[in-house]
């Protein structure tokens, strides 16, 4: 390792916290390492573990002489940590980096070893390395044999930490939760760990001090958008910063450095590693406009290609001298892909974006020979972008990736499970949530009270349309008609919406200066007019921004095509003049009003058409049991502290009422009476519903002791529900008709009193006199 002395100061730091950890005893003492992109964090990281092992040695107070260490890093990162730390301690054999098919299973890791683990070959119980087998130990034997045979400590690593919370959180916090290691040393550049015991942070500009990565970051610098020729926006971006590239590399040159700087160019939807009908035409785009304009091929090698089906000149790609002057990619691009010869960006997002992430723009911050240079452009990153927000987010990671995707929790394993009789009722079609094709009348009768035309009445002939506007670009008056309801008509249109849009704009940021950490940028912004290519997909982007209450299979195009149809039979303007008519800024709140009231009125038709439906179901009766797997979704759930919960890990809502908080505080408190807790839905076939009159009561809690007892409660806190009494009084009845000797069943409404939760074993007529009501005790139940 370099002398470097934030690196220096980082491991000292490092090396001491987790020995203080160590030193406590206990299990899953957490450490979090945070460290800007091009710090070095997996140098610091390896060095550390070095010197913890040969200090556990030296130190005569230390609670232990010798550990081991599990690595886990995302996707195929561990194998490139694993090979850096091969190449680091090849000579010294201080540490023994070793894959799960060196170790020898029998006795566990041994001290000093670090065994490299992928997340997604140990997060799923069906993968080889977590299944028990015949032939070989999985890697919870491994660990339990390293830990409690041998007494030896196990320190692991979580590399990349933030992708630890995306949406296969739940699943590795359950891999951690079973391993149970001694300490855990979480590092990223952007850690989530909330309230580690220890921290160590390295900091921006400590690393920009010793050259390691550039200053800052510029957004769509002195950008000159060419408007005297038929080129589209993301044609005026790939040619400003294949501009910029050959603007370095020309400054390269200057210096006498064999240094020739790589192009980036990321496609939109890069959460999804395969290719949308959106990637493919900008793939496209790019490849023509690179080929015809600039000559740059991926047969002439002047061109990388990195996408799901499709890689090209990839090898060798990050040496600096390497010809390829641009790569097109996708999220697929390897985690921790380090090439510092990247030095410009050029990022095509989703029309509704306003986000870019520090791990993409990372990739353009390292310095390729760890120093700065002379020509200060050169100590520059640069970012193209076509987000057109007046504000940007610098963020973790795409939103699309972490926190907006579903949390999985999985059936603890060997859980004594229960049968119990529930309801549910089919939904018909008149049921489901989608927008139908009735939906268009209901459009144009609220564009007929909206704009109180008559339709059909023929406004304007387009010579008329075109003799609206004047060369000041404001409207003429025309002259009177001879049709009074014409002449009407056009005043209303005249004082309502503009028909005669030419030009749709676009406002981009420009020369914004940024850090590349975690903010929201104020940007300044320059106008492009969108050209005829480019309209349908901003009608179809704005399309889809409507409507988010109905079911999104085929929405956007049953919304746009009936708009369409309105204008052409109100206003006589077809295709793209429709578009630019709803378009145009001045016109979009008006459709933005439109739309939204034909959609809401439109719902609650659906509703009360529901309720009809629903009012004449039949119940069906099937056995419930505590299901293997549950998706929640991400943007109304989280991941909460609970180990007693049937499903690992426990995942609560955000908007959990208090009684169910403090109940689950109970039960948690009263676990070594209770065998397990389950948190019910409060929708769908899928989730435990008993019957009361013709509709479903979604028990909260089903609670299994230890004895075999099973409780059900419903949280309440007194009088906050009206149906609570009825609500109670069907359960009370469910349990006489469904208890039995093996499965003896109890419960109701339960309700806080102070310490003691409260519940009658009675019927009630109200949840507001407790007077004879009954203590529920776990050590009693």
């Amino acid at each position: 390792m370099k002398n470097i002395t934030y690196q220096q100061n980082a491991v000292n730091e490092l090396t001491d916290k987790t020995i203080r950890l160590l030193n406590l005893g206990g299990k899953r003492h957490k450490i979090v390492f945070e460290a800007p992109t091009g710090a070095g964090k997996t140098v610091m990281a390896c060095q550390a573990l070095a010197n913890i092992t040969d200090e556990l040695k030296e130190r005569g107070d230390s609670r232990y002489q010798e550990v081991a260490y599990i690595w886990f890093a995302p996707r195929k990162l561990h194998l490139q940590s694993y090979a850096s730390l091969k190449n680091a301690f090849g000579e010294t054999r201080k540490l023994r980096p070793v894959m799960f098919d060196e170790i020898d299973q029998s006795e566990g890791i041994q001290p000093g070893e670090i065994l490299f683990v992928n997340w997604e070959s140990v997060n799923k119980e069906s993968n080889v390395m977590v299944r028990e087998n015949e032939s070989f130990a999985s890697l919870y034997e491994i660990a339990r044999r390293t830990q409690e045979e041998y007494d030896l400590p196990i320190v692991a690593i979580i590399d990349e930490e933030h992708m630890f919370w995306s949406k296969t959180a739940d699943k590795s916090a359950a891999v951690l939760e079973r391993i149970n290691p001694a300490v855990e040393l979480r590092i990223s550049a952007t850690p989530k760990t909330l309230h580690p015991d220890e921290k160590v942070k390295v900091y921006r500009q400590d690393v920009i001090a010793a050259e390691m990565i550039k200053k800052e970051v510029v957004l769509n610098p002195d950008i000159e958008l060419d408007f005297s020729e038929e080129r589209t926006l993301n044609e005026n971006l790939i040619k400003a910063a294949l501009a910029k590239r050959n603007q370095l590399a020309e400054l390269y040159q200057e210096l006498g450095i064999k240094i020739n700087p790589l192009l980036l160019i990321q496609l939109p939807n890069d959460v999804k590693e395969s290719m949308t009908s959106e990637d493919q035409a900008i793939a496209e785009q790019v490849k023509t406009y690179l080929e015809a304009i600039c000559g740059i091929t991926a047969e002439n090698g002047l061109l990388a290609v990195w996408l799901a089906n499709e890689k090209e000149n990839l090898a060798g790609l990050e040496r600096p001298d390497n010809m390829t002057q641009v790569l097109l990619f996708k999220e697929a691009i390897a985690l921790g892909w380090d090439c510092p010869r990247a030095a410009v960006l050029l990022i095509f997002r989703k029309l509704q974006s306003d986000q870019f992430t520090i791990q993409t723009v990372g990739r353009i911050l390292r310095m390729p020979e760890q120093k700065h240079y002379p020509k200060e452009q050169l100590n520059i990153g640069y970012v193209y972008t076509d987000i057109a927000k007046d504000k940007i987010q610098i963020v973790t990671a795409d939103s699309d990736y972490i926190l907006k995707n579903t949390i999985t929790a999985c059936r603890r394993e060997n859980l004594e499970n229960v049968s119990l009789p529930a309801y549910y009722s089919e939904r018909p079609n008149v049921e489901r949530n989608y927008l139908g094709p009735d939906f268009k009348k209901t459009l144009y009768e609220v564009a007929d009270e909206f704009w109180k035309l008559e339709r059909g009445a023929g406004l304007f002939s387009i010579a008329e349309l075109a003799a609206l506007r004047n060369d000041n670009d404001e409207f003429t008056p025309l002259p009177e008609s001879d049709d009074d309801l014409v002449n009407e008509n056009r005043r209303r249109v005249k004082n309502s919406i503009r028909l005669d849009v030419k030009t749709i704009n676009v406002e981009i940021p420009k020369d914004v200066h940024f850090q590349n950490e975690e903010q929201i940028l104020k940007v300044d912004q320059v106008r492009f007019a969108r050209k005829a290519s480019e309209i349908d997909r901003v009608f179809m982007a704005y399309i889809s921004g409507k409507g988010h209450q109905f079911e999104s299979k085929g929405r956007a195009d049953k919304i746009a095509n009936y708009l369409l149809e309105m204008l052409a039979d109100y206003f006589g303007i077809f295709d793209t003049d429709a578009k630019k008519v709803v378009l145009y800024y001045d016109n979009r709140p008006k459709f933005d009003r439109l739309l939204d009231t034909a959609l809401e009125t439109y719902a609650r038709k659906r509703e009360r058409a529901k309720k009809r439906s629903a009012a004449a179901r039949e119940l069906k009766q099937y056995n419930w049991e505590v299901p293997e797997e549950r998706v929640y979704d991400s943007e109304t759930n989280h991941i909460e502290t609970a180990k007693n919960h049937a499903l690992l890990p426990f995942v609560q809502l955000n908007e959990a009422s208090n009684p169910e908080k403090e109940f689950v505080k109970y039960l948690e408190k009263h676990s070594q009476w209770i065998d397990w807790w389950y948190k019910n839905g409060d929708k769908g076939k899928q989730h435990y519903a008993i019957a009361y009159g013709k509709s479903l009561f979604y028990v909260d809690f089903v609670i299994r002791m230890k004895n075999g007892h099973v409780y059900l409660f419903d949280t309440k806190s007194a009088g906050s529900d009206v149906t609570a009494p009825e609500k109670h009084n069907a359960l009370l009845q469910y349990i006489q008709e469904y208890s039995t000797k093996d499965t003896p069943l109890y419960g109701g409404v339960i309700i806080q009193d102070g310490s003691n939760w409260l519940y009658s074993k009675l019927r009630i007529e109200n949840t507001t006199d407790l007077l004879n009501w009954d203590a529920f005790y776990p050590e009693n139940a």
